[in-house]
């Protein structure tokens, strides 16, 4: 999911980086900067993350939707949304596995899409 973070409030967390030009939507020059999670942060929305859907898209702020449906009849029983990380898809499983159904003795059968990351 999109944030609604512009990338101009991507900037540098000490502040070296130069702002943008005056004016409501002053521009900025982005090209032949390296920004990353790491060392960036956005000013007007601080959990939303740099993220990549695939090599070939422009990285964006972001934040990733989870949804857990039921096999039988496609509904969706439990819907999370996290900060765009590495990690992001196995802690949202467990976490929305463990709401679903808390403290569950009884065996439960998952299934996961083909891009499920483990």
């Amino acid at each position: 999911m999109e944030a609604w973070a512009s990338l101009k409030s991507f900037r540098a967390k000490d502040g070296s980086d130069e702002p943008p030009s005056p004016g409501r939507n002053g521009e900025r020059n982005f090209h032949g900067e390296k920004r990353t999670n790491d060392t960036h942060a956005s000013r007007t929305d601080p959990d939303a993350r740099l993220y990549r859907k695939s090599s070939n898209t422009a990285a964006k702020l972001s934040y990733i939707g989870h949804a857990l449906a039921e096999n039988r009849h496609g509904l969706i029983v439990e819907a999370d949304a996290t900060k765009a990380n590495s990690r992001a898809e196995r802690e949202a499983a467990l976490a929305m596995i463990e709401r679903h159904d808390p403290g569950s003795e009884r065996r439960l059968t998952l299934g996961a899409d083909r891009h499920y990351e483990l």
